[in-house]
């Protein structure tokens, strides 16, 4: 069994995925980080993450290496799916009642300034 250490978190070989799903958990949360930090670059960040990635799966066996990418990518994708910061329901569209009653309230403004004054 050896080890080795990227960005602070121990990997085993074999692999573990609770260690990959913490080591996402973790780029995760830095380029959520990254995102407030005027000094840091998140493509920089993001290709930090990847160059220690690429790595350490050099030393791995194919089969453990789309092992390791296929955990670490679901639980990128999971991560961002369950983001508390934007919700699924935030990027539904608009509500039509709304649309309906701004576009009315506008064709209320536009008849009494403009077409008033032109046909009276």
């Amino acid at each position: 069994m050896t080890a080795t250490i990227i960005d602070g978190l121990e990997f085993d070989i074999p692999l573990d995925h609770a260690q990959i799903k913490a080591l996402a958990r973790l780029h995760r949360q830095q380029l959520g980080d990254a995102i407030y930090h005027e000094d840091q670059h998140i493509g920089e960040l993001g290709i930090s993450h990847r160059a220690k990635i690429a790595g350490f799966t050099r030393q791995l066996q194919p089969e453990e290496r789309l092992a390791f990418y296929k955990i670490y990518n679901h639980e990128l994708r999971r991560l961002a799916i369950d983001d508390p910061l934007h919700p699924p329901h935030a990027e539904e569209g608009v509500n039509i009642f709304l649309l309906v009653v701004i576009m009315a309230i506008a064709a209320v403004i536009l008849y009494f300034a403009f077409v008033r004054h032109v046909t009276g």
